[in-house]
């Protein structure tokens, strides 16, 4: 079963396939999962600044979180109504500020070259292959996907120009700057060559984009915690988009709608999947992807250390074809498929993506580390 999966999980990554990727990506490599997230507001946001609905608004969630050990994201969808401003505003600087400081101490492993989520061998491994343009979208805020593709070289976009402050920059503009004319031979032709580039799609936002006292977004890199404080003084805020109802409401508006539309565009070309992490409870942007799961000439991994319920109703719905499923089994991995029976692997962290690369690449060797330095 093990020859079967790897066989098949080369088949997948020669198709340069898309990439979803949620919390849990993250989260093993240090970044707070909700679980994390709900106990730091929890710890964090003082209520005494609120209107009495409001503060009603915050208690209703916080019981939920505490008592009732909720997922943030379920509390704040029984919150029901839009939350007050202030609030919101509340939950979603703090979460800004949890966030920053977890990546912030992962930071060092990728300046040191370390590889704390598994990307910088895929982005490595794809430099010297004829991809030349790697899709990615993850519903997570933080930048170890965009450090892994800087640290091998990558260009990155991710809704905005290059650089540490950027304006948005749409899909023309971005095709126009990954063209290089080059002559060939000694006459007078020429060709056109795609710089390779990582495009990831944010449809919740980034630590990195800000929203201006007159509305415009930029992307802003490098902020750090004691700096969100001075920024606030001056009406620039974080522009993320926390789990709940109101996110459905926020993404109407730029520059959540254009990558949205980036997003669905390059998933409806899509030869292969591969979900890192994702849990398949986000309606929000899932429905972005269901026709393609369901037909069988695009094959699909899903990689998580527990596969979710809502998952597993796909597969029984039959919502889902040409996939193998890999969660963890205690020291083990089980794999779930409608291609074979499912078979459990006395093999550990195959579910994660450095376990996906290994087993289809074989263990990284020195030489392959040496070229990228």
């Amino acid at each position: 079963m093990r020859e079967k999966y790897a066989e098949f999980a080369k088949e997948v990554l020669k198709l340069n396939p898309v990439f979803i990727v949620g919390s849990g990506s993250s989260a093993g490599a240090g970044i707070s999962a909700m679980g994390d997230l709900a106990k730091f507001l929890v710890r964090h946001i003082d209520d005494r600044k609120f209107e009495t609905e409001e503060r009603k608004q915050w208690a209703f969630v916080k019981e939920r979180l505490t008592a009732d050990r909720m997922g943030l994201e379920e509390a704040l969808q029984l919150a029901g109504n839009p939350l007050g401003k202030r609030l919101m505003g509340e939950i979603v600087r703090h979460t800004w500020r949890c966030i920053s400081r977890d990546e912030q101490e992962v930071l060092p492993q990728f300046v040191s070259g370390g590889d704390p989520a598994g990307f910088v061998r895929l982005f490595r491994a794809f430099k010297h292959s004829t991809h030349h343009t790697v899709h990615i979208v993850t519903t997570n805020y933080d930048h170890l996907i965009e450090w892994s593709a800087a640290a091998m070289q990558w260009h990155v976009w991710d809704g905005f120009h290059e650089g540490p402050i950027g304006v948005m920059a749409n899909s023309m503009d971005l095709n126009e700057r990954m063209q290089r004319i080059y002559r060939t031979g000694r006459g007078r032709n020429y060709a056109v060559k795609t710089i390779q580039h990582l495009r990831i799609y944010k449809p919740h936002g980034s630590l990195s984009w800000f929203k201006l006292p007159h509305g415009t977004v930029k992307k802003v890199a490098g902020i750090g915690e004691g700096q969100i404080r001075s920024l606030g003084r001056a009406g620039i805020e974080p522009v993320i988009v926390t789990p709940g109802m109101g996110k459905y409401l926020e993404t109407h508006f730029e520059p959540y709608y254009s990558v949205l539309a980036e997003m669905k565009h390059a998933i409806d070309h899509a030869k292969a999947m591969i979900f890192i992490g994702f849990g398949f409870n986000d309606i929000h942007i899932q429905g972005s992807w269901q026709r393609l799961l369901r037909n069988s000439a695009v094959p699909a991994i899903v990689l998580a250390r527990s596969l979710s319920g809502s998952f597993r109703s796909m597969v029984e719905r039959n919502d889902i074809a040409n996939f193998i499923a890999i969660q963890a089994d205690g020291a083990g991995s089980e794999l779930i498929s409608d291609k074979f029976q499912s078979a459990k692997i006395d093999e550990p962290a195959l579910w994660t993506l450095k376990g996906l690369l290994s087993l289809a690449w074989g263990e990284e060797r020195s030489d392959e580390l040496s070229r990228s330095v």
